[in-house]
């Protein structure tokens, strides 16, 4: 079967505009929130007691744009809602009120076969935030430790911290 130049032409032009799209949607971590991924490493290379238990030592996660994007958006609206939500509240500005962690993930570009997601208000530094969700009972630490992710990306706005985890395709 031949293939037409002009439909050829047309996906790479559709590939093209795809990829721009999904590249645009990246965020470098700011100064502190490189901090806390670095302090998030820390944790995870020595292993830690979690309420649910001992949590064994696990790989770095890895910084990426399109999670840091999707986790900086999300601390956005949650400020701009004032509500502590893992889906979208209403009155936010970036996504539709209800869009879950995962449908931010595929917005943002990134496919993953698992991903989970720890947020928190009101603490005011990274060792606060970090503490706290170590602290969890609710499965935030289990999170932070778990084995399963390779790659997260951080958000921070006012007094809401967002962390997703991912495992790529």
């Amino acid at each position: 079967m031949r293939k037409s130049p002009m439909g050829i032409l047309l996906l790479l032009l559709v590939m093209t505009v795809v990829l721009t799209a999904c590249s645009q949607k990246a965020v470098e971590l700011s100064p502190e929130l490189e901090t806390l991924l670095a302090r998030i490493n820390e944790v995870r290379s020595r292993g830690y007691e979690c309420a649910s238990g001992e949590m064994p030592p696990a790989g770095p996660l890895y910084d990426d744009g399109r999670i840091n994007w999707a986790a900086q958006m999300h601390a956005e609206d949650m400020d701009a809602a004032r509500v502590l939500s893992h889906d979208t509240p209403p009155g936010a500005i970036h996504f539709a009120p209800g869009t879950p962690p995962g449908e931010r993930l595929l917005q943002a570009g990134y496919l993953y076969v698992a991903m989970g997601e720890d947020i928190a208000r009101g603490q005011i530094s990274v060792e606060e935030v970090l503490a706290d969700w170590l602290a969890s009972t609710e499965g935030h630490c289990e999170a932070l430790m778990s084995a399963t992710y390779r790659d997260a990306g951080l958000g921070h706005s006012g007094v809401y911290w967002v962390l997703d985890l991912a495992a790529p395709q």
